[in-house]
């Protein structure tokens, strides 16, 4: 009778087999265990003591900075979603962006972007060098920004035209305080001399460029007493006067089309 085979032991295999789905559990456990005592630190453990915040500022303040971070910062140094803390800062309206970082062992580095104002739009917002359009909790009126005006989502345009206008006012040195789009699609300007420029709809730039090179000449008309002046014409414009002005003006004939 030949020597009995020997039988594979099974437990042997199943240990083996065991093996890495334990070693896997095992890891899964620390993770698990890092990441909710993490989220357990509070801030009575991890609290975070100082705040850097830097800068640029014209419109924003530490105060106003710190009073709308204080929600979020009662969160510990370890448990703090730094995204949190910039939606914050970014829905201050003069914030245009903000970076954060932790800062060993118990703070955060802030690093906040001022928006930059080029003009106003209508009576409640301001326009940013981005094209943006913000409203600030309270407007400043005393800026020295140009004023626009005109329908809803044409910010961009205007500001556009607003650009193109006091590069060529520049050349008779003048520039544009208050610019205007209605609803008919007229354009219409206010000159820091406070003329009104009626410029109309159609051959704006042509129109622009006729009356530039009038009052580029050494014998340009005098505006002194001129309402505002009206661009809508084939061929020429006309200067309309404030009554005690006006004798005068006719006389001279640049009360006409000129």
């Amino acid at each position: 009778m030949g020597a009995k085979r020997r039988q594979p032991n099974r437990n042997w295999f199943s240990g083996l087999r065991l093996r890495p789905l334990l070693q896997l559990l095992a890891l899964g456990a620390v993770i698990t265990g890092g990441w909710y005592a993490s989220t357990q630190i509070g801030s009575d453990v991890a609290p975070i003591e100082h705040v850097r915040i830097e800068g640029a500022f014209a419109h924003l303040s530490q105060q106003d900075i710190r009073q709308q971070l204080a929600p979020v910062l009662q969160q510990g140094y370890f448990s703090i979603d730094l995204d949190d803390v910039r939606q914050a800062l970014l829905s201050l309206p003069w914030v245009q962006d903000a970076s954060i970082r932790r800062q060993w062992p118990s703070g955060l580095s802030i690093q906040i972007e001022e928006k930059h104002a080029v003009a106003y739009w209508g009576g409640k917002e301001l326009l940013s060098d981005r094209g943006e359009l913000f409203a600030p909790a309270v407007l400043d009126a005393s800026l020295a920004l140009p004023r626009l005006q005109g329908p809803d989502g044409r910010h961009q345009k205007v500001w556009h035209v607003l650009v193109y206008l006091q590069q060529q006012l520049a050349a008779i040195d003048m520039q544009v305080v208050r610019l205007t789009l209605d609803q008919r699609r007229s354009w219409s300007m206010k000159m820091s001399n406070g003329i009104e420029v009626h410029l109309g709809r159609k051959q704006t730039e042509r129109r622009l460029q006729r009356f530039v090179s009038v009052f580029a000449m050494r014998n340009a008309p005098d505006l002194s007493g001129v309402e505002y002046v009206d661009l809508r014409y084939p061929n020429g414009f006309a200067m309309h006067y404030n009554k005690k002005e006006a004798n005068d003006a006719q006389a001279s004939g640049w009360s006409k089309n000129a």
